[in-house]
């Protein structure tokens, strides 16, 4: 049995995610989002698939170890554990501003979910599967905007920054350790997800750059959320995960 614990699987990305690791039966996939899927509920219902569904709002960093508790009750009660693995892919693009026109409360709720609550995440992940000997994994969903800065998103581009660092970070502490979690920071490229449709919608007064993102989608040049979390998963079950800490092509 392989355990995927996912992150931010309201929509885009992470629903995706977690309706194709369903159709593997060995796999049980478990859910986190502030609102719940009822789409991935009713598809493992229907379909006889392994899901557990935990409803949880990121922004409470400080009760991600109960969480985490309540996860691993889940988890212990499945039968030959071979793998544990979690994506931290919740996410979130605003407040998209020059800096003086964004309020310090936006700028905690983006540093928050973007970074902290996969620090918090990962520490727990660690901590509760410490005495597992089974393959662990973590994959840290990054962007592109960590390394290639555009106005009006010093919030986003610097939380993604800082996730590619504590990742690096994470990879030197469990390099040595006798059963290590592999743990990889990835960008996921340009997909069609509500932060795209998002920062299609601001000024161009607030963001210079909107243009651009518009003719990208006008051209179908966004993945899809299916194809990206496709890549993705190939990613993390390849035989070589964790030989390199950022990943900046799927």
């Amino acid at each position: 049995m392989n355990v995927f614990i996912i992150t931010g699987t309201s929509r885009g990305i992470g629903e995706a995610l977690a309706a194709q690791l369903m159709g593997d039966d060995s796999h049980h996939v478990c859910c986190i989002s502030r609102a719940v899927n009822e789409n991935l509920i009713n598809l493992a219902r229907d379909n006889n698939k392994r899901l557990s569904y935990h409803s949880f709002d990121l922004n409470h960093i400080t009760a991600i170890d109960d969480l985490f508790a309540e996860l691993m009750g889940t988890i212990q009660q499945l039968p030959g554990i071979n793998a544990i693995c979690l994506i931290n892919n919740a996410g979130m693009l605003s407040p998209i501003a020059p800096i003086e026109q964004i309020n310090a409360a936006d700028i905690v709720e983006n540093v928050t979910v973007n970074l902290l609550a996969p620090m918090a995440m990962t520490s727990s992940f660690i901590r509760h599967t410490l005495a597992l000997p089974v393959d662990k994994r973590i994959m840290n969903i990054s962007s592109a905007s960590a390394k290639y800065l555009l106005p009006s998103q010093s919030c986003y581009s610097t939380s993604k920054a800082a996730l590619d660092s504590f990742t690096k970070s994470v990879c030197l502490e469990q390099m040595n350790n006798p059963n290590p979690v592999k743990v990889v920071s990835v960008y996921p490229g340009m997909v069609d997800t509500q932060m795209q449709t998002e920062i299609r919608s601001i000024s161009r007064e607030t963001f210079s750059f909107v243009d651009q993102f518009i003719q990208i989608a006008e051209q179908d040049h966004l993945q899809t959320p299916a194809y990206t979390a496709g890549k993705l998963i190939d990613i993390l079950l390849s035989p070589d995960y964790g030989h390199t800490a950022v990943i900046e092509e799927l």
